[in-house]
C-alpha cells in the first residue's frame, strides 16, 4: 500500500517536498542550516514560488569564478551569504534589495546597487545609483526590504556608523559581512584588527538578531543579519568614502 501511494505521488514530490519542509519550520521548530553544496529547503521553497529576492545560485557562482579568479577564494562566505538571503526571503517575502559595492554582480538577486563608481562589467538587473555610502542615501525612509553589504563596511575610514544608520533608516532587514581578526603587514591596512566588539559598536545601539561565521581561518569573515529593523532618522548629510569593491 505505501508502495502504491509513493508511486502515486511521485510525479508531484518536487512541488510537495517544500510545501512539506515549509509547515514545520512555520510551527517553530529548528531547520538545520545548509550552503550551496547542500541547498536547504529555503532555497527550493524560494525558488517555487518565485520571490523577488533571493539569494544567488550555486550554478551562477560557478561560472562567475570560472571566468574571475577573484570569485576563487570567497565561494564559503557567499554561500554562507546567499543561504540567509534565501531565508530572510521566505520568512519576510522580500521583495526588493539593495547592495552595496558588489565586484561584478550583486549576490542578491534584483537588487539595486549603490556605490561611489559604478565597477566596470558590472552586471544587475536593477538600477544602479552612484552615491557615497558614508552620506545620506537618495532613498526614502524603508524603501527596501533589505540591505546587503558583503565586505565593504571596512572601507569606509570611520564613518561605519554613519552607513549604518541609512541601512537602518532605509531597510527593514539587512545582511552585512566584515573582515574579523585578520592581521595585515600593514597596521594601516583597513583590514587590520577589526575586533566583534568594535564592529558591534558601529553597529549600536542595534544589535544583530545573528551573527553567522562566514568562514573561518586567518581570513575569517562574519556576517551580521539584521531583522525588523527600527525606524531611524536620516543620518547627518556628509561626504568620505564610498563604497568600494568588496575585499
Amino acid at each position: 500500500m505505501n508502495a502504491q501511494i509513493r508511486r502515486l505521488l511521485g510525479p508531484v514530490k518536487p512541488i510537495l517536498r517544500p510545501v512539506r519542509d515549509w509547515v514545520p519550520y512555520q510551527l517553530g521548530r529548528n531547520i538545520g542550516p545548509s550552503d550551496w553544496i547542500a541547498p536547504s529547503w529555503r532555497a527550493r521553497y524560494n525558488r517555487l514560488l518565485a520571490f523577488g529576492v533571493r539569494g544567488m545560485s550555486r550554478r551562477n557562482f560557478l561560472a562567475l569564478k570560472a571566468s574571475y579568479p577573484y570569485y576563487k577564494a570567497r565561494g564559503r562566505y557567499m554561500s554562507v551569504a546567499s543561504r540567509l538571503i534565501d531565508e530572510l526571503s521566505a520568512r519576510y517575502r522580500l521583495r526588493t534589495a539593495l547592495e552595496l559595492g558588489p565586484h561584478l554582480r550583486p549576490i542578491a538577486t534584483n537588487a539595486d546597487v549603490l556605490d561611489i563608481v559604478a565597477p566596470p562589467g558590472l552586471r544587475t538587473k536593477g538600477r544602479v545609483v552612484k552615491g557615497d555610502a558614508t552620506g545620506s542615501w537618495p532613498f526614502p525612509d524603508k524603501a527596501y526590504d533589505l540591505v546587503v553589504a558583503l565586505q565593504v563596511f571596512e572601507h569606509l575610514g570611520d564613518r561605519q556608523a554613519d552607513a549604518f544608520r541609512e541601512v537602518v533608516r532605509v531597510a527593514r532587514h539587512a545582511i552585512i559581512s566584515l573582515p574579523v581578526d585578520w592581521v595585515m603587514s600593514d597596521p594601516a591596512n583597513c583590514h587590520h584588527g577589526i575586533t566583534e566588539e568594535r564592529v558591534l559598536g558601529w553597529f549600536a545601539p542595534v544589535k544583530p538578531t545573528r551573527v553567522v561565521e562566514g568562514n573561518g581561518g586567518p581570513k575569517r569573515r562574519v556576517i551580521y543579519v539584521f531583522e525588523n529593523l527600527p525606524d531611524g532618522p536620516p543620518a547627518a548629510a556628509g561626504s568620505a568614502s564610498g563604497a568600494p569593491t568588496a575585499a
